[in-house]
């Protein structure tokens, strides 16, 4: 099984759900789909939903290509991941924060909402 994602357009921000097992590859790919519909549908706020993924504690490498594919590909997009929180370290988001990208790894689904759509 390969993970699959759900794309949705809310209002003000795009949904983007992932489940199955963590793939390293399609993730990579996701950063690029994800700047792709925000420039479509001209949005700027992301919510990612991954509490669905199998597989969530990721090495420290990972974390890193990770932060700096968001970085690179979503500079200008504001981006709330829902991680697990047992598998939560936030090494990705700091790669990324200091990259340049606005990013925050929560592990509850409506206070990443209500980061994602304050003015912060």
């Amino acid at each position: 099984m390969q993970s699959e994602y759900l794309l949705e357009k809310k209002s003000g921000y795009i949904n983007f759900t992932i489940s199955g097992p963590y793939n390293a590859v399609k993730f990579h790919c996701y950063a690029k789909i994800i700047a792709e519909t925000c420039g479509k549908e001209k949005l700027n706020r992301v919510l990612v939903n991954a509490l669905n993924v199998k597989g969530t504690d990721l090495s420290i490498l990972e974390r890193y290509f990770i932060g700096e594919k968001i970085a690179e590909l979503l500079p200008a997009i504001k981006i709330a991941v829902v991680w697990p929180e047992k598998d939560i370290n936030k090494f990705a988001e700091t790669v990324a924060l200091n990259r340049g990208a606005f990013i925050n790894v929560i592990g509850d689904v409506e206070k990443a909402k209500k980061w994602l759509m304050s003015s912060v």
